[in-house]
């Protein structure tokens, strides 16, 4: 009967496809010997291919012999067994780690390594029901949101590799009446009945106590609760996965997020969309509620210029328009190195960027130029190599419309343009004169007058944007 409804379960949802290649977690407890003995019965009809993989955590005594019984068992069905022994304590230093949050990193990195060297497809694990309701409380006692209370996933991807609980569905009691019914034989886990770690203390003492003094049924009601938190999680992540393409912006390594969007979301979408963003750059560190809360208020009243130091080795920086997320390197800019440029022609600019340059004339040309334009008058820029580079110490400049020239800093402030954007801008100069601030303003000596015969045509454009040629096209008046 249990083998039915596992297969059942298994099907329906997706769990197992015909041909794949599955790695079975066994520790040699009855969930796992339970996993192991229904999926030798399921191999045949759809020719799955199985590897048994055992971690030997070194904590215990028995350890070793609970490796040889697996690989026994393993061995009477024909399977292909595998195991690895990690010394926990240290593997628990090294990454500074409690020793149950140690054995878990450990044991995952060993089943994906498994997955890796065997091209499986998946990872099945042993959890069940009750683990799921122990699970939820667990998280709802750490004080979790909604993801937390959702519990464990009958399946999810882990570093491009599926991890299944065909077993979610059942309970500790029916798994261990299976394992008797089929003579096998669990190993006994004298670590499961230690307080020591808070997964034991919530099994042995928290839930018995709620069964007997307020809810007899306290393990459905908590299952319950996780199948109505994934129907709400998953609806919000629907919803952040289409607001994160809308308001934030690859470019290279760096994550780059528009503000007043960003701002203007319900906090309940907020967090989940910069968790979402978070994900790419897999830093091994969970960002709890606590940097969620700097992050956002980072972002809400934060100063232009302020940073926020992030696990991980992430760090976030606002602008006046733009939160922006890095690696802590990548938000140093590196100086654009000098190049000429090519009149007319592309000019290629790191980060995807290019320069365009053509001569025009002033009745062909759309008025005002677009923001990432330029208009020069061509013939009063004094003879020599045009070149593009990034600011120097002591660099000044004269904006259009002004008076005279002023310290370039002093113009880039004005502008409230950003110290990152502020190194990153390219520089159009002839000799030492700076005639363009790329996307930003023309030199007020080179601008175009009723005397201008011809016209320098500058264009700041993505790569992408600049095979074809703009379109500029002339206001009727």
């Amino acid at each position: 009967m249990l083998f039915k409804r596992f297969k059942e379960y298994a099907v329906e949802r997706k769990l197992v496809s015909r041909g794949e290649t599955i790695v079975l977690a066994v520790s040699g407890g009855p969930d796992s010997l339970c996993l192991l003995h229904l999926f030798n019965r399921l191999a045949s009809e759809y020719s799955l291919k199985l590897i048994v993989a055992h971690l030997n955590h070194g904590l215990r005594q028995e350890a070793a012999a609970e490796e040889d019984g697996v690989a026994a068992l393993a061995d009477t069905m024909n399977l292909p067994f595998t195991s690895k022994k990690v010394n926990i304590k240290n593997y628990k230093k090294r990454f500074g780690l409690s020793e149950e949050a140690a054995g878990r990193r450990a044991r995952y990195r060993f089943l994906i390594q498994t997955a890796r060297n065997f091209q499986a497809e998946a990872i099945a694990l042993g959890h069940h029901r009750d683990d799921q309701a122990e699970t939820v409380l667990l998280n709802l006692i750490r004080g979790s949101g909604i993801d937390g209370l959702s519990g464990m996933f009958p399946s999810r991807l882990l570093n491009k590799v599926r991890l299944i609980r065909p077993l979610l569905d059942f309970k500790r009691c029916e798994i261990e009446t299976y394992c008797f019914e089929h003579g096998l034989k669990p190993f006994t886990d004298s670590s499961n009945l230690e307080t020591d770690y808070n997964r034991n203390k919530v099994r042995i003492e928290l839930i018995p106590f709620l069964e007997e003094r307020y809810n007899p049924q306290i393990r459905e009601a908590l299952v319950r609760l996780a199948r109505l938190a994934v129907e709400d999680r998953l609806y919000f992540e629907h919803q952040a996965r289409k607001i994160a393409g809308r308001l934030a912006e690859h470019r290279g390594s760096a994550i780059y997020l528009d503000l007043s969007l960003l701002n203007a979301l319900p906090r309940a979408i907020s967090s989940r969309v910069l968790r979402l963003l978070l994900r790419r750059y897999r830093t091994g560190q969970e960002l709890g509620s606590t940097h969620m809360n700097q992050l956002l208020k980072l972002a809400a009243e934060g100063k232009t210029g302020s940073r926020l130091k992030l696990p991980g080795g992430l760090r976030a920086f606002k602008t006046s328009s733009d939160l922006i997320i890095a690696r802590k390197d990548l938000l140093k800019v590196e100086k654009l190195a000098e190049r000429e440029l090519a009149v007319p022609g592309l000019t290629q600019l790191p980060g995807g960027k290019v320069i365009r340059a053509s001569i025009t004339r002033s009745e062909d040309l759309a008025w005002p130029p677009e923001s990432n334009s330029a208009y020069l008058d061509y013939d009063s820029i004094p003879s020599g190599r045009i070149v593009i580079r990034s600011r120097k110490p002591g660099d000044r400049f004269h904006p259009q419309g002004a008076i005279g020239s002023k310290k370039l800093k002093s113009f880039l402030i004005d502008q409230k343009v950003d110290q990152i954007q502020r190194d990153a801008l390219p520089l159009v100069t002839i000799g030492s004169e700076i005639i363009w601030v790329a996307g930003v303003r023309i030199a007020d000596p080179y601008r175009v007058t009723g005397k201008t015969a011809r016209i320098l045509l500058l264009e700041y454009l993505d790569s992408h944007n600049s095979i074809g040629r703009l379109m500029v096209v002339k206001q009727k008046h």
